[in-house]
């Protein structure tokens, strides 16, 4: 398993763009999207940003990330460790990005009021929300890789698109039921995750390839 999470992380770099003279041109995204997201909204929010919508929201974001990394074709019909660790390294790759992304946030906002932030983040409701995200990531990454597998990457992709719709929807409706349902979320989230292990090792199993 650790020569196929090696194999995974490396293949992502290299998908990224991280890999030799590939980074000149992957790196200024990244530092473009941290800095919007970790820099300017914060700054621009202030003391609102700390809300436990706001902070659940960032919490989640790893599955924007983690569901594109996990979408790719593979160089042929995988085992399941090679699966499993394509959707290990992908999670990691986008709770690492969020996390970041999230960190930087909360610090731009006590740097930008000084000693002025009295009510800091609800930490409880924030670790909900990010056990929601986590598991997220999870469920819709293994989900992606069992629909490229199953039908085509293309379908895969597609059903990201649809999921990342249905959230925002869901977001832009209910977004202050975030921190209410986290915990309940993440619980079928998780659920979602083991059974959609289970579909994709069968999957494997039957040695069925992509039609």
């Amino acid at each position: 398993m650790k020569a196929e999470l090696v194999d995974e992380a490396s293949n992502l770099r290299t998908r990224l763009g991280f890999l030799r003279s590939g980074w000149i041109r992957a790196l200024p995204v990244y530092v473009l999207v941290i800095a919007i997201f970790g820099l300017f909204l914060p700054w621009q929010r202030g003391r609102e940003f700390l809300d436990s919508v706001i902070l659940g929201a960032y919490a989640c974001l790893g599955v924007v990330f983690a569901a594109p990394a996990a979408a790719p074709e593979f160089d042929k019909f995988p085992t399941i460790q090679r699966a499993w660790a394509r959707v290990m390294v992908s999670v990691l790759y986008g709770e690492l990005v969020a996390g970041v992304i999230l960190t930087l946030g909360i610090t731009t906002v006590y740097v930008s009021h000084g000693g002025r932030i009295v009510v800091g983040p609800d930490l409880q409701s924030l670790a909900e929300c990010a056990a929601l995200g986590l598991t997220l990531s999870w469920a819709v990454s293994t989900a992606t890789v069992w629909i490229s597998l199953r039908t085509s990457p293309r379908a895969a992709k597609t059903a990201i698109r649809l999921v990342f719709l249905g959230l925002l929807v869901a977001f832009y409706l209910r977004s202050g039921w975030l921190p209410t349902i986290a915990l309940r979320g993440a619980g079928i989230a998780l659920l979602a995750s083991i059974l959609l292990f289970v579909a994709l090792r069968t999957t494997l199993a039957s040695g069925r390839r992509k039609t």
